[in-house]
């Protein structure tokens, strides 16, 4: 039987080295978590001399980053090291948000968190390392098991959403850019919801996106910005009749089908056709 051995009370790093480990070790996907004190190792045995039993963020082995002073590094860095050294993944956009996360795990187990901007915006409480903290104390308390579960199914989702950004980038640099009234806006052929949320945070001020596969389209104006997409709205509704459009009471937001709504009746007008409605209304 596999062994996985970290800390007890595990953080953000420990519970991450873990995930990494079952999810891309060849083999060690049903590995038992045991968890020991801080810097120990399982019944005091050297931290590398069985290969059925993996230490991280402890026990001053392999995979453990507290035999350096290096605030380059932490446990997560090194296991992910360890699966590019091995070529575990061959999928280079996995590997690319491995490396993105565990850049973040890293600088925020070594406390560089605390000199990012807007010091008292109650948006850090949603960071995981937050999260495991609340979830170790108080109502609703989880044990050592337990706030491993959970880290991995959150880190889950993390990678699929880095995922997803790093080819919303992709897919935005290749978009068709195009000015209309409001300012700099984009169109993008894509079924990646992160497209619109990534190209708004880029300042687009209008961002239509059309799924490919199912031919619906969707018309966001950003939350800051003057947009009002109801002459687009009747436009569209003109330009396609036998199509449902939904305005948002925003008048920021213009749907033809969502994943919350699939089953609108998506349009028969193309992309650039859309673009030209968009700058023309």
């Amino acid at each position: 039987m596999k062994i996985i051995v970290t800390h007890i009370n595990p953080d953000q790093d420990a519970v991450s080295s873990v995930w990494l480990v079952k999810r891309f070790f060849p083999g060690w996907n049903e590995a038992e978590v045991k968890f020991v004190p801080a810097g120990k190792t399982l019944n005091s045995n050297s931290p590398d001399n069985d290969p059925e039993i993996i230490h991280v963020d402890t026990g001053l082995g392999k995979f453990d980053h507290h035999t350096t002073g290096d605030k380059k590094v932490c446990a997560a860095i090194k296991v992910l090291a360890e699966i590019k050294a091995k070529k575990y993944i061959k999928d280079k956009t996995t590997v690319e948000a491995l490396e993105k996360m565990t850049e973040i795990i890293r600088s925020v187990d070594h406390a560089e968190e605390r000199s990012w901007p807007d010091p008292m915006s109650d948006k850090w409480e949603f960071l995981l390392e937050m999260i495991l903290d609340g979830l170790k104390t108080g109502y609703g308390r989880l044990q050592n098991p337990e706030l491993v579960d959970f880290g991995m199914t959150a880190l889950d989702g993390i990678l699929e959403a880095m995922k997803e950004k790093i080819k919303a980038g992709v897919e935005i640099a290749g978009g068709v850019k195009f000015n209309c009234q409001w300012g700099k806006s984009i169109g993008v052929e894509t079924g990646n919801d992160m497209v619109h949320r990534l190209a708004e945070r880029m300042g687009f001020s209008v961002v239509a996106v059309r799924d490919p596969k199912r031919g619906n389209v969707r018309i966001y104006g950003h939350p800051d910005s003057q947009v009002d997409l109801t002459e687009i709205h009747q436009a569209v509704m003109a330009g396609d009749r036998e199509a449902d459009w939904f305005l948002h009471a925003s008048k920021k937001l213009l749907l033809n089908g969502s994943r919350a709504n699939p089953s609108m009746r998506p349009t028969k007008l193309k992309l650039l056709e859309i673009i030209d409605i968009i700058k023309n209304n």
